[in-house]
């Protein structure tokens, strides 16, 4: 029965500032800024709560804009009592303030914000999301296994003996497999994610698959991964709990070649999970891994061991990704997220004991959602791809920062 099913419950801490987007956009005329909290108003109530008049007003700013209809909404908050039409409010951060005035007296900016996804009981972090950060994990630790890779403390870099190589027949990038050859740990790609022509694009999702499966040890059937077998089928992400607490954030990407710690002009302002655990559940179902032999086969019997394995595993990618972010961010200048960073570090440590032991119950770091990127989601730690001058690793320059502070740090805890 062990083999069959397994669940364990789990507690998510945010360490920084989170943000999991649910494709749900709240126009500039559907909330208002009021005593340094957003109120998230509905229409509806919104337009029975106004007196006559002043529903008139609002209905017809909309009518001329987002700007205008949201410069009349905040003109009606300081007249009238909005209370009535309230769905629901979160605390709005000071960078988020200063920008929203600075756009509503410009009359230009983003004003839309980007929401968790959400349930009657509030917002919640969804499973897929923390499923895919854990799937990173298993995949980033196959891949290290087949590079035969090993953190060099003095290169500050992971270094293997082998590589992976796509090859495939000319003409037709798509119908290809992943080589092993020897090498220096590098995962080949056999063209540039910064500028993928178009039918580099259509390929890219069927290299992709391969290679999961290729590393993972996964079944292929005429030549293709066969997603009947798709190991990570076996294991089950539950949605969180509500979150306890979120806020509204000014998210902005900071630097670019030309100045790698300046701000470049691009941001977003979006709902943010900062403080409060929540948890969820992770079952591994052995009837559906049909393939016993794969990397999550392997790492299932870790599951079933209390998640030894995947907290191992995360440890040792993450740590060595949260050290090199401080040293970037003190490079940089960026002293808050600095200051972030050494308790993210000092979060990671405390998941050994202090004879470098892992600590039980298990816990272990993940990153997930908005802003996690290219350091997390593409293994950017091996992937070179090719370029008028010659192989390059992807080495992200631009950072996303959320009230200047780093994105998508949590801390999983196993608690039964």
């Amino acid at each position: 029965m062990d083999d069959f099913l397994q669940s364990h419950r789990v507690r998510i801490t945010p360490l920084t500032p989170v943000h999991v987007g649910s494709g749900e956009v709240l126009e500039p005329y559907q909330y208002v800024l009021k005593n340094r909290e957003v109120w998230v108003l509905d229409p509806v109530r919104l337009i029975e709560t106004l007196p006559e008049a002043a529903a008139g007003e609002y209905l017809s700013a909309i009518e001329r804009g987002p700007f205008e209809a949201r410069k009349r909404l905040g003109e009606l908050a300081d007249r009238h009592d909005l209370e009535a039409a309230v769905s629901w409010r979160a605390p709005a951060g000071a960078g988020f303030e200063r920008f929203l005035g600075q756009a509503l007296r410009r009359g230009t900016g983003e004003l839309g914000l980007r929401l968790f996804p959400r349930a009657l009981e509030g917002a919640y972090l969804p499973g897929s999301s923390l499923k895919g950060a854990i799937r990173t994990t298993i995949v980033f630790d196959a891949s290290r296994n087949e590079l035969a890779a090993s953190f060099a403390e003095e290169q500050l870099a992971w270094v293997g003996k082998h590589d992976l190589v796509w090859e495939h027949p000319k003409g037709n990038l798509a119908r290809g497999r992943w080589k092993k050859t020897s090498g220096e740990g590098r995962i080949l790609l056999p063209y540039s994610p910064k500028r993928m022509r178009s039918y580099e694009r259509k390929a890219a999702l069927s290299i992709n698959q391969a290679y999961e499966a290729t590393v993972l040890q996964a079944p292929f059937k005429k030549g293709k991964p066969d997603i009947t077998s798709d190991p990570f089928r076996a294991l089950g992400v539950s949605d969180s709990s509500p979150l306890a607490s979120t806020e509204f954030h000014l998210i902005e990407v900071y630097g670019s070649r030309k100045d790698p710690a300046a701000p470049t002009g691009i941001v977003q302002l979006a709902q943010v999970w900062t403080k409060g655990a929540v948890e969820a559940n992770l079952r591994f179902h052995g009837g559906l891994l049909t393939h016993k032999h794969s990397a999550l086969g392997r790492s299932g019997r870790a599951l079933r061991s209390q998640l030894r394995g995947l907290a191992e595993n995360a440890y040792e990618r993450l740590i060595n990704l949260a050290d090199g972010e401080l040293y970037e961010f003190e490079r940089r200048g960026w002293n808050e997220a600095a200051r972030a960073m050494e308790r993210v570090l000092e979060a990671i440590e405390g998941c050994l004991t202090d004879d470098g032991a892992l600590r039980k119950p298990y816990r272990f770091p993940l990153r997930l959602g908005y802003g996690s990127g290219e350091l997390s989601m593409r293994l950017a730690e091996f992937i070179e791809y090719p370029t008028p001058r010659g192989p390059r690793r992807i080495e992200p320059i631009s950072r996303k920062l959320s009230e200047r502070l780093p994105l998508g740090w949590v801390l999983v805890e196993v608690v039964e």
